[in-house]
């Protein structure tokens, strides 16, 4: 099968939508027979075997199997595990399990991956449709292809670990990987952030709306693939946009439009007097065009973030979120029963201050001291304020955004200042 850009490209689209971000991102495919399979640079180079495609790739849904299986090698943040052998095993089983069912009309049932590997033995985990009745991989194979019943959901790390138990290297060694596995310079750590992100985007949308295909499988495998994609989105920027304040300052771009005045004897943009004086027969010398120029100016957000005792698990997942902003933001102030204001890659590097309980006073007394107008808080909702800041909270006129996570559904401290809502409602 002959591979062009175009080829890609229509099929990226077919799946992800016209106006995928991901297709458009693959700007050149070639042939590389260095290349054992298949591999994507991080400025959008397709490199391809010939050998391996003319063998293996017969049709479309196999060519969609093997772009897609290096596109989520990143999505499931599998280059921060150790590049073994066992360990791009594990990586590749839940890769393929996802292709095979999330999407099973884009590529056949996994057509690729079983025409690859055997039915039988550590190959099996590789595929659908595998015979592991009464093996050792049973239970694994059950978590990743049976029906809805097989159980909780197994990560990564957790296949990982259990694989150790079950193989040696030796049994591995020889299983043909698709992709690049070698760790440093593997797909996974060279695309950045950003192009993750909106990569995340188009698969998150398009895995959604296949959601309803997948009558029979496994539902957990599905809750494992949304909950790796969530860490590479970002909050909307159009919501961001409404809580900018000029009491704090940060890199977020406000974006105006500048209103002036010039004379000229063309009428490009005539201002009503000169319509006037032309509508009663009298043409001016010189017309006062009014013209609006595009401008922008930094701004920045309040963002308070509930980091008491009761949120710890919930913390990398909202810091993978919110990592997008790190061009954007300077500072965040984390808040318990304090409120702490520190840079904010400090916060993405793990360096976090909290007094372990937690109540909605501290930020108060904050907003108050900063003046604050607009603030958005992030938190699980389990805390609450005094009426005395309540009421001076509004006195100031203070608009916020409430972010609620874990299963909280309301923040009734907050609701007089603005919407609340749950973070996977206001994500991309």
């Amino acid at each position: 099968m002959k591979i062009s850009l175009e080829t890609v490209r229509q099929i990226l689209r077919d799946t992800l939508g016209f106006d995928s971000f991901t297709a458009g991102f693959i700007k050149s495919v070639e042939e590389n027979r260095d290349q054992p399979t298949a591999e994507i640079s991080k400025d959008g180079h397709l490199c391809y075997n010939p050998d391996f495609v003319k063998k293996h790739v017969s049709c479309k849904e196999d060519l969609f199997s093997l772009i897609f299986h290096e596109l989520l090698h990143p999505m499931f943040n599998h280059f921060i595990y150790c590049s073994g052998e066992i360990e791009n095993i594990a990586a590749d089983s839940i890769i393929n399990a996802v292709i095979s069912t999330v999407y099973a009309g884009a590529s056949r049932e996994g057509n690729l991956f079983r025409k690859l590997y055997s039915r039988e033995g550590v190959e099996g985990l590789l595929r659908s449709s595998s015979q592991m009745s009464r093996s050792r991989f049973e239970r694994v194979y059950d978590r990743l292809y049976g029906c809805r019943s097989a159980g909780s959901k197994m990560t990564t790390g957790e296949l990982i670990t259990t694989l150790k138990v079950l193989l040696d290297i030796q049994q591995v060694s020889s299983v043909l990987l698709i992709g690049t596995h070698n760790g440093n310079s593997g797909t996974g750590n060279q695309l950045p952030k950003d192009v993750v992100g909106k990569i995340a985007e188009d698969i998150k949308r398009s895995a959604t709306a296949n959601m309803s295909n997948m009558a029979g499988y496994n539902s957990n495998l599905f809750d494992l693939f949304m909950e790796a994609l969530r860490t590479h989105l970002s909050i909307k920027r159009v919501i961001l946009q409404r809580f900018t304040t000029q009491r704090k300052l940060d890199k977020f771009k406000e974006i105006f439009r500048d209103r002036r005045s010039s004379c000229s004897p063309i009428p490009l943009y005539p201002s009503k007097r000169d319509l006037v004086l032309i509508a009663s027969g009298f043409y001016p010398g010189f017309f006062h065009n009014r013209i609006t120029t595009p401008n922008k100016k930094d701004k920045g957000l309040a963002i308070y973030l509930d980091v008491s005792g009761s949120v710890d698990q919930y913390l990398p997942k909202i810091l993978g979120i919110l990592r997008n902003l790190k061009n954007e933001i300077m500072s965040i102030f984390l808040f318990s029963n304090k409120t702490f204001e520190i840079p904010f890659r400090s916060l993405l590097q793990g360096k976090i201050k909290t007094t372990g309980g937690t109540d909605f006073d501290c930020i108060a007394e904050s907003i108050i001291e900063r003046q604050l107008d607009k603030a958005i808080i992030i938190t699980d909702g389990y805390a609450s304020m005094s009426k005395a800041n309540s009421e001076k909270l509004k006195k100031q006129g203070l608009t916020t955004l409430t972010i609620l996570f874990n299963r909280a559904q309301n923040c009734r401290d907050f609701e007089a200042f603005g919407d609340i809502v749950r973070l996977e409602d206001v994500c991309n």
